[in-house]
């Protein structure tokens, strides 16, 4: 587990381990999706050459936006682990 990882507590009060994963894979197919499209509007040096130099910040700037995202949906992943990992409660599902 990631030591700056917070994770929800489960608990017979609170919510279920299967809806906390539940809910993660359902933002994890969105940010999928999300990296998808990013990838596809990918910088083309046919778009900036009439300027020197554009090009390669654009394209700095979109490895930033993907690293960005790809570091939320490592996290989200890193928790589905961890909660998924945890031992099971009486009666959780």
């Amino acid at each position: 587990m990631t030591p700056s990882l917070i994770l929800p507590i489960v608990h017979l009060n609170g919510t279920s381990r299967a809806e906390l994963i539940g809910q993660r894979r359902e933002v994890l197919n969105h940010l999928r999706r999300a990296i998808t499209a990013l990838y596809a509007m990918s910088p083309n040096g046919r778009d900036y050459y009439p300027v020197r130099g554009l090009f390669d910040q654009a394209r700095d700037q979109h490895a930033r936006r993907l690293e960005y995202l790809d570091g939320i949906y490592n996290a989200i992943v890193a928790e589905v682990m961890a909660l998924s990992d945890e031992e099971p409660l009486p009666g959780d599902a």
